[in-house]
C-alpha cells in the first residue's frame, strides 16, 4: 500500500511540475488577420480554475503512465458538424499523445438526411430513410447525443462504416444507438457471409457487436422490418475501444441553437456511454442570429444553465469551455446583410456562465479582431463569402489554436 502511494505522489508531483511540456504545441502560421497579439490565445477563466487544474492533472497522469481514459465532447452547429474544426483538435490530442488508440466516438450516418457529413469518416446508407434533427420545434423522433434520428421501415436498409477511414482510432466493439419499434426489429452486422446477432444487453442503451480484427467495411442491416409497420430507429453509432487514451466525440447539427439541444430528450441516456470529463460549446451563433432588440442575453444564459445542468447529471465533476461566437455577419428578412452586434453581446454572456460553472473561455471573437473583422478573414480565404462559416484551412487553423490554448493550461502547483 504504501509503495502504491509513494508512486502516485511520484507520477502527480512530476506531472505537475513537468506535465505542461508532455504536449507540444502546433506551430501556428503567420496570419495578419489572426490577432494573438491581445493574449487570447490561451483559455480564460473568469471564475476559478480549479476543475480545470483537475482535468489537466488527469491527462498528465494518463500520459505518464499510459493507462486511463478521457472523454471529451464538443456540441454546437455547423461549425461541428463539417467536422472539420473537432477533428483537428482530435488529430493534434492523439499525434501529441501517441495515443491514437483510443475510441473514434460518435458516428452519424449525415446522408441519409441530405445534408454534409464530416469528412474524417466515411458512413454511408442504402434505402428509404425519413429524418428527425432537433432544430425541429417539435422533432417527430426521439433524439439524443447526435440530435439526430432516422428511422425506416425498408427491408433494402442499409448503413455502412469504412473502417479504414477509422484506422488510427481503433474500435473493437460497435454500439448503434437506437430501437426498434417492437423487440423483433433489432440491427445485424453483416461480415462477409456470417450475419451476427448483437451481445446481450449490458445495462447500457444501444445494440453491441464485437468486430472482427479484419473488418474492413461494416454493413449493418436490420431484421424484422415490415413496410409501413415495423421500424428502426437509429440515433447514431459508438465506437467503443478498451485501449487508453482519450475519445473525443463531436456532436453538430446545422443551425443548432442552445434550445435546440434541450430538445434532445434522451441526452442523459446517451451521455452516460461515455460521461465526458470536458464539454466544449460551440454553440450561441444560431442563437444570435436574431435582430439586437430581440436578442436576450439572460435567457441564453438560462437555456445554457439548464443544458449544463442535465449534462452535470451524467457527470457531476465535468468541465465546461465556451468557445465564443465568431464575427460574423445576419441576414435581416433574407435580403440585407450586416455585421452581428448581437456577438460581443454572446461574448459578454459567455464570460458570465463561465465564471457560474468556473469554466473556461476560448475567445475567438477577439482572436478574430473584434467587430466588422471577418471581412478580413474572408479575403484571406479562411472565412468563407457569407461571413459566417469557415473554409477548410480556417477550420484546421481554429483547432490548432484550441488545442494550443489547451496545452498552455499548466495546472497550479
Amino acid at each position: 500500500m504504501i509503495r502504491h502511494a509513494l508512486t502516485l505522489f511520484i507520477v502527480l508531483w512530476f506531472s505537475s511540475s513537468v506535465g505542461a511540456q508532455l504536449l507540444p504545441p502546433q506551430e501556428i502560421p503567420e496570419v495578419a488577420c489572426l490577432h494573438v497579439d491581445c493574449g487570447q490565445d490561451s483559455l480564460q477563466f473568469p471564475g476559478g480554475r480549479e476543475r480545470f487544474d483537475s482535468l489537466r492533472r488527469v491527462l498528465d497522469t494518463l500520459l505518464l503512465t499510459g493507462q486511463g481514459h478521457l472523454n471529451i465532447l464538443h456540441i454546437g452547429g455547423s461549425h461541428v458538424q463539417a467536422g472539420h474544426f473537432s477533428h483537428r483538435v482530435r488529430a493534434d490530442l492523439a499525434a501529441a499523445t501517441g495515443m491514437n488508440a483510443a475510441g473514434r466516438g460518435l458516428l452519424f450516418p449525415y446522408t441519409a438526411m441530405r445534408t454534409n457529413a464530416p469528412q474524417s469518416y466515411a458512413m454511408w446508407h442504402e434505402g428509404r430513410w425519413a429524418s428527425s434533427r432537433c432544430v425541429e420545434r417539435e422533432p417527430r423522433l426521439p433524439l439524443g447525443l447526435t440530435g439526430a434520428c432516422i428511422e425506416t421501415s425498408d427491408t433494402a436498409a442499409r448503413v455502412f462504416i469504412d473502417m479504414a477511414s477509422l484506422s488510427l482510432w481503433r474500435t473493437d466493439t460497435l454500439r448503434i444507438l437506437g430501437e426498434g419499434s417492437t423487440p423483433d426489429v433489432v440491427p445485424m452486422f453483416v461480415w462477409h457471409a456470417d450475419t451476427i446477432a448483437p451481445l446481450p444487453s449490458d445495462g447500457q442503451p444501444g445494440f453491441r457487436f464485437v468486430l472482427p480484427s479484419e473488418a474492413d467495411t461494416c454493413c449493418l442491416l436490420f431484421r424484422g422490418l415490415a413496410a409501413d409497420s415495423l421500424t428502426f430507429r437509429l440515433r447514431g453509432v459508438f465506437t467503443e475501444s478498451h485501449a487508453p487514451g482519450i475519445t473525443y466525440c463531436e456532436a453538430g447539427i446545422n443551425g443548432a441553437s442552445v434550445p435546440s439541444w434541450l430538445r434532445c430528450t434522451l441526452l442523459e441516456q446517451d451521455l452516460a456511454l461515455a460521461p465526458p470529463s470536458l464539454v466544449i460549446f460551440g454553440i450561441g451563433i444560431n442563437d444570435a442570429n436574431i435582430m439586437p432588440q430581440t436578442f436576450n442575453p439572460e435567457q441564453f444564459k438560462a437555456n445554457y444553465r439548464e443544458l449544463i445542468r442535465r449534462i452535470r447529471t451524467v457527470s457531476p465533476r465535468c468541465c465546461f469551455l465556451f468557445i465564443t461566437n465568431n464575427d460574423c455577419w445576419f441576414s435581416f428578412r433574407g435580403r440585407r446583410r450586416q455585421y452581428n452586434t448581437n456577438t460581443p453581446r454572446v461574448q459578454q454572456a459567455m464570460r458570465e456562465l463561465a465564471a457560474e460553472v468556473d469554466g473556461a473561455v476560448f475567445d475567438v471573437f477577439s482572436l478574430m479582431g473584434g467587430l466588422r473583422s471577418s471581412a478580413a478573414w474572408v479575403r484571406a480565404r479562411l472565412q468563407r463569402p457569407d461571413h459566417i462559416h469557415f473554409t477548410r484551412e480556417g477550420y484546421e487553423l481554429w483547432g490548432d489554436l484550441l488545442y494550443n490554448a489547451l496545452v498552455k493550461t499548466r495546472p497550479r502547483t
